[in-house]
């Protein structure tokens, strides 16, 4: 069985969630500058830079009801509270840097098909699942 690079994994409460390697560019890992505009006393609008954050992008195409509903359950987590992410940076060669993440976006995976297993009952495949997250503290 070939096996891809781990691009990203979520940790809710423990439990790590490996998530299948995205394809075709559904994998985007990026530092961000975090920055507040603050207005002046004069009425002049500056930037305040506060540090770079990781901002990161994943896409993936079809995962069974199990897979489906832990992700969601990490995800649905991660916009009430900041989760620990484990993620691979562009500059890596395949080691991972954790940090902790808030789930800024997702879309919850739809039904796409159902495949016939072994034994001939149809199960569901959920597909069209997206993820954006966002590290709470400036890496630099």
């Amino acid at each position: 069985m070939l096996m891809g690079l781990t691009q990203l994994i979520l940790d809710v409460d423990g439990d790590n969630l490996i998530l299948p390697e995205s394809w075709q560019d559904g994998y985007s890992a990026q530092l961000t500058p975090l920055s507040e505009d603050v207005e002046m006393v004069t009425g002049r609008l500056v930037r305040e830079l506060r540090g770079n954050v990781w901002t990161l992008s994943y896409e993936y195409g079809y995962f069974k009801t199990e897979m489906k509903n832990r992700v969601i359950a990490a995800c649905e987590k991660g916009r009430r509270t900041p989760i620990t992410c484990a993620f691979l940076p562009p500059d890596s060669d395949g080691a991972l840097i954790r940090s902790r993440f808030w789930v800024t976006k997702f879309n919850y995976p739809k039904f796409a098909w159902s495949k016939k297993t072994h034994d001939g009952t149809r199960v569901p495949l959920w597909g069209e699942f997206s993820l954006a997250l966002r590290e709470v503290e400036p890496s630099d």
